[in-house]
């Protein structure tokens, strides 16, 4: 279901950067664990993003996507499961590589929306940690895709360490994420629907109540797949990462979008298995 704005916002000159979100907007998030919102950038600041992201591009700045980012297992680059190139804004690409202006307006939008969010009764977030916002410039080429995923996988419940692993000897950190609000804004304007390349989502996993069937909690996908949306410049997407799994279908022209990930974030120390640590080691007075 494809929402509208209340009004064409723009990353120049208001507090949020993009469209405010509106309370039917934030409600369909809520119950459906996703949205879709028109407009939420001029089409002045859609082209402007759009040519950042090509200079940054040109200027040799981005990588063929993994796909796996378990910390023992690490990632694989598999283009019959995903075929794009991404370019981290966090950290930021080189300056000399398009425009340090139009992305500082993009991180103010970004920051804006997180707060929105946060602020939402309606949605009941977690704390948004604002430094541990993923952002990036995607890209999906001609062939492109993305097999069926979820953003936050099972596996730790979807918390990702920190530093190093216990394995290696500990983490003085100890810190933990884990990914809630997905993101993308679409930065083709006047997008053909011959060329394919919708985000595909489908019915949000249903979690079991323990209580009425004596099981564990399961969690269960409904059948078929709920909206196809169309990437048309502008557009902005907001999905629950823990509960909606989605795919990008092939793409016959390049794609380009900006995506990201609101997340939160727990501090938890891990012992220091390391023998030669400092941390391990007698002091005299110990002895």
């Amino acid at each position: 279901m494809v929402l509208m704005a209340g009004a064409m916002g723009s990353l120049v000159g208001s507090s949020s950067g993009g469209a405010t979100l509106l309370q039917n907007q934030l409600q369909h998030l809520h119950d459906h664990r996703y949205v879709v919102i028109k407009e939420w950038i001029s089409n002045i600041q859609t082209d402007e993003l759009m040519r950042d992201a090509l200079a940054v591009r040109q200027f040799g700045g981005t990588f063929d996507c993994q796909i796996g980012n378990d910390r023992a297992l690490g990632s694989v680059h598999d283009p019959g499961v995903r075929n794009s190139r991404m370019c981290t804004l966090y950290p930021p690409p080189s300056n000399f590589a398009g425009s340090i202006q139009v992305r500082a307006r993009l991180t103010s939008a970004v920051n804006g929306l997180r707060r929105e969010l946060q602020a939402s009764t309606v949605l009941a977030l977690p704390y948004l940690e604002p430094f541990e916002t993923e952002l990036s410039y995607l890209l999906y080429p001609v062939g492109g895709h993305y097999q069926r995923h979820l953003d936050t996988g099972h596996q730790g419940h979807g918390w990702k360490l920190l530093g190093r692993q216990a394995s290696d000897g500990g983490s003085l950190r100890g810190g933990r994420t884990r990914r809630v609000i997905s993101f993308i804004l679409y930065l083709n304007r006047g997008w053909d629907q011959g060329n394919g390349g919708e985000l595909r989502v489908f019915p949000p996993l249903e979690h079991d109540d323990p209580a009425r069937t004596r099981q564990p909690a399961e969690r269960r996908q409904l059948e078929g797949f709920t909206e196809d949306i169309v990437p048309e410049g502008g557009t902005l997407v907001l999905v629950a990462s823990a509960d909606v799994e989605h795919l990008v279908r092939e793409t016959f022209a390049e794609r380009q979008c900006v995506v990201g990930w609101f997340r939160e974030y727990r501090e938890e120390h891990v012992p220091d298995l390391d023998a030669s640590s400092l941390r391990t080691q007698p002091r005299e007075s110990d002895s």
